[in-house]
């Protein structure tokens, strides 16, 4: 079981409308990090026992950065806190990406789900790499995937980039050399790149971003349906929040 730790805030700083990039300090079990996995925030100011759920955007030598959308009261408190203040964080948490040698991959990120694909190119490391990011608008991170790979962006607004939506890009790529996508979003999105993926016969990864309470796998909150057999379902916080794209079914 994990434990707890206690860790200072390293670097708080407003990157976009309401989106915040966090950097803490990267001590005891932290260090075992890995793309894909959460960390679990306390944040009780407000009445609430339930820890937040926030993706590692990236692993740093000394610290982990963390990119979050402040969305509610929970999110706010933790976004306000200042450089020096401490979180309570439980993690790492959940099975995260599992990375492979291909000669081309994708990455498609959309809206918050942008944040913990940066540590996913930092992985692939390979300058192949087609890196799809989504947004509303106001990108952000962007220079930091440009130095992983060739970046296109999408935004719903036609403020940056392609006007439209991030799953028109992949929709559009032709290349027999591609392998594998990596993908982290809202459901509606993954369902759409699941379908791409199936029809193009690529093997995909799929980050859910589902609504979580205790964590750990305990209180079902999270669950998602798999079709590896009738009436399979997994937690997301637990076995997830990265399946294999074949395996998990989206209502």
């Amino acid at each position: 079981m994990k434990k707890a730790v206690i860790c200072k805030i390293l670097k708080n700083k407003e990157i976009a409308k309401d989106i915040y990039e966090i950097f803490i300090e990267k001590k005891d079990v932290l260090i075992e990090s890995k793309a894909g996995q959460f960390l679990h925030i306390k944040c009780d100011h407000h009445g609430s026992l339930l820890r937040r759920p926030i993706s590692i955007s990236s692993v740093e030598d000394d610290s982990l950065r963390l990119v979050i959308r402040r969305a509610g009261k929970g999110t706010e408190e933790i976004c306000t806190k200042k450089e020096g203040e401490l979180l309570d964080v439980l993690g790492p948490l959940g099975n995260g990406f599992s990375i492979d040698e291909f000669e081309k991959s994708i990455i498609i990120g959309g809206g918050i789900g942008v944040a913990p694909l940066l540590q996913v190119a930092k992985e692939i490391n390979n300058k192949n790499t087609k890196i799809l990011l989504g947004y509303r608008r106001d990108p952000y991170l962007v220079e930091e995937f440009e130095k992983y790979g060739e970046v296109e962006i999408a935004t719903e607004d036609g403020s940056y980039g392609y006007r439209g939506y991030v799953v028109d890009l992949l929709e559009k790529i032709e290349d027999e050399k591609i392998k594998r996508v990596y993908a982290c979003g809202p459901e509606v999105m993954l369902k759409i790149v699941q379908k791409i993926c199936k029809d193009k016969n690529i093997s995909s990864q799929l980050s859910v971003e589902e609504k979580m309470a205790c964590g750990v796998g305990t209180c079902l909150v999270c669950v998602c349906k798999l079709n590896k057999e009738k009436n399979a379902y997994a937690t997301t916080c637990k076995d997830g929040p990265v399946f294999d794209g074949d395996k998990i079914i989206f209502d």
